[in-house]
């Protein structure tokens, strides 16, 4: 091959290059085209701040929470010191992001379990139902006054586990 072939082999790679460099940064910087807004929190809540936990599951007995001077206590059906490691999950729902959302009104309540809810979960008064999981990925469906939401099913299994579970284990019943 001749130099001036070369020459112009690499002059069309770099064209080529600068080409596809600029339909990439038109791809990414499209005029016109709006970013997507940002994913609020589920109830935008601080869980250092949440007092209150109150659980009503269908055929189980309700479970409820309160904090005092730090620290969670059971209120319902029994009492005594809760664990926080049970009731973390609880609290970081408050600040849970889940894309997606719709109205209520465009959906069938009835046909998602939430007409009425399987549970209900209500933080500082604020009621969160839940309902059937989607069929395609396992997610549960949530609901928010008007919204429904669809988000990872990580807290239905733990709500609805024994009431004793939530107590805190005596440190003379720690095994060694």
């Amino acid at each position: 091959m001749s130099v001036s072939a070369l020459a112009r082999r690499h002059w069309l790679n770099v064209g080529l290059l600068g080409l596809a460099g600029g339909l990439a940064a038109l791809a990414l910087f499209e005029p016109g085209r709006e970013r997507p807004a940002a994913i609020g929190p589920l109830l935008d809540w601080v869980p250092a701040r949440i007092e209150r936990i109150e659980v009503e599951r269908a055929d189980q007995e309700r479970l409820a929470f309160e904090r005092r001077a730090g620290r969670w206590w059971m209120t319902a059906p029994t009492t005594g010191l809760a664990n926080p490691v049970l009731l973390d999950p609880v609290l970081k729902l408050a600040e849970a992001r889940c894309p997606l959302r719709y109205a209520v009104e465009q959906l069938n309540l009835r046909g998602l379990r939430l007409d009425p809810p399987r549970l209900r979960l209500r933080i500082d008064g604020r009621e969160i139902g839940f309902g059937a999981t989607a069929p395609t990925d396992g997610q549960r469906y949530l609901r928010i006054d008007a919204t429904v939401y669809l988000c990872p099913d990580d807290l239905y299994p733990l709500l609805t586990s024994a009431a004793g579970s939530f107590l805190a284990k005596p440190l003379g019943d720690v095994q060694k």
